[in-house]
């Protein structure tokens, strides 16, 4: 029997389910793969082939995209409340249009909703990707191409989600800390679910080893850009090192980020609004996109209907002369909810092309975007910095990705002779690019020296804030871990 191509086994797949379930995209299926062997019960019974391992990876792709419903019951991605508002409002970059949620002025606490919001989404991503690697693993009839690469997909999407769990809830800044996470490296079952925390050391350990075998395993593209790559894998194995900073990090940062920006098939927008408003996933910058619903109006309903996140003055200040400002956001005139309610607000347009008055939903406004080019370019110049390196390269890659903004002068860049003073800029411009996108904004403010985030942020008043509570549900169900000192 002549077997598959890994592309070709993905594509039958993705027909196969369109078929069954009447859909026309691969993620519109997603909704309905929850039966993923996450339990003693189907060890075994799921994964038998190539076609049906293809079925449960799909599945845990479901639990990176966040999929659900909304409060209408409607298939949509909840990727925004997770991946795009909490960050940006953390970062002070995006504040909530009404009454305060706790977030911008970084008032959450354990019992706060907020706190398990990348708790549930990280461990449900985990869990998944657990079972995946652990039902796949045994099975002798897939061909060994296949599933190397699909094993790689898995650990990618396991690292994603122990990184963002690390980044979230953990002392990630210190290696040495005894306040990592909740380390699980199978599904979890009766006998397992209350676990310690690992020390971050271990968990560094952890996601740095599945993202190793992400990047010897997987394409330079895959089927669809909605599926991980290895310049994926590279680029977040470079946002957890330099978020760490042990010796040799940045080092290694840079040369990751230069072997994506020289070796990968990835190339950055001429114009960068031209992704979010025109291009989407067929931008040859876009490095891993997160696909919608097709009939999803989550996201739109809440940046244009609603108006609930605005644009914070600090960051449009950041915004002074680049023309990135005319469409980022805009004045909705009283178009939105809360802006009829409030006062006309700056809201966020960043993925929306349409009229603020009366807004109509384009084609592109539920498109999510995990990760960008842009992303290399500004990690490396970063890193640059950090390591007290040759300043005029960092300068000359943080020109480049804001003349793909449309910005012509550059003489702030070019004024910046000091390292600190490079690092800001370079930290502003991720914030500028990744508000409200993949959570980059609240990463980079973080790794500035601790006054010049309050100057930022004013509500961060101690380094008990740069991480979240564990959530109360996991503290009062779970007697081995250990709270967060200061919450």
């Amino acid at each position: 029997m002549k077997h598959l191509t890994i592309n070709q086994m993905k594509h039958k797949n993705i027909k196969f389910l369109a078929i069954i379930f009447g859909c026309c995209l691969a993620w519109s299926c997603k909704k309905e793969l929850n039966v993923l062997p996450t339990t003693s019960e189907v060890d075994g019974n799921v994964i038998v082939d190539a076609t049906s391992a293809s079925t449960v990876l799909n599945g845990v792709y479901y639990r990176f995209a966040d999929a659900g419903v909304d409060v209408n019951k409607v298939p949509s991605l909840l990727w925004t409340q997770v991946n795009e508002v909490l960050p940006s409002e953390l970062a002070n970059g995006l504040n909530h249009a009404g009454i305060s949620d706790g977030v911008s002025n970084l008032l959450i606490v354990s019992q706060s909703p907020t706190s398990a919001y990348v708790w549930d989404y990280g461990y449900n991503l985990v869990n998944a990707a657990n079972g995946f690697i652990e039902n796949i693993t045994p099975v002798t009839t897939i061909p060994a191409a296949t599933k190397t690469e699909m094993l790689a997909e898995a650990q990618f999407l396991r690292a994603f989600g122990n990184a963002e769990l690390l980044l979230y809830y953990g002392q990630y800044y210190d290696p040495t800390s005894q306040y990592g996470i909740i380390l699980r490296n199978g599904p979890v079952t009766a006998d397992n679910i209350n676990s310690p925390r690992t020390g971050v050391a271990a968990a560094y350990t952890s996601i740095l080893g599945d993202l190793d075998a992400a990047i010897a395993g997987l394409p330079a593209l895959n089927t669809q850009i909605c599926y991980a790559n290895a310049s994926a894998a590279k680029l977040l194995k470079a946002r957890v090192l330099i978020n760490r900073g042990a010796a040799g990090d940045y080092a290694e940062v840079i040369s990751l980020t230069n072997d994506i920006i020289t070796n990968g098939p990835f190339t950055l927008e001429a114009n960068v609004k031209d992704i979010f408003l025109t291009k989407g996933f067929s931008s040859k910058e876009v490095i891993l996109g997160v696909q919608p619903f097709p009939t999803e109006t989550e996201k739109f309903t809440q940046y244009q209907v609603n108006g609930y996140y605005t644009i914070s003055g600090i960051l449009a200040s950041f915004f002074n002369n680049d023309p990135s400002s005319q469409w980022v956001y805009r004045n909705d005139q009283g178009g939105s909810v809360y802006g009829r309610a409030f006062g006309a607000i700056n809201e966020l347009t960043k993925y929306y092309s349409g009229p603020v008055v009366n807004p109509v939903q384009t084609p592109l406004a539920e498109n999510c975007y995990a990760f960008r080019l842009t992303e290399a370019y500004l990690l490396e110049a970063e890193a640059i910095t950090l390591s007290n390196g040759n300043l005029a390269t960092a300068q000359g890659l943080l020109q480049t990705v804001e003349a793909h903004a449309g910005i012509t002068d550059f003489s702030a860049i070019n004024n910046a002779n000091t390292a600190t003073a490079l690092q800001l800029l370079i930290v502003k411009e991720e914030m500028k690019s990744f508000v409200g996108e993949n959570g980059a904004d609240w990463f980079a403010l973080r790794r500035l020296p601790f006054n010049t985030i309050q100057s930022i942020q004013p509500y961060l008043i101690s380094t008990v804030q740069l991480i979240l509570p564990i959530p109360y549900a996991e503290i009062t169900s779970n007697n081995q871990v250990i709270q967060n000192p200061g919450y």
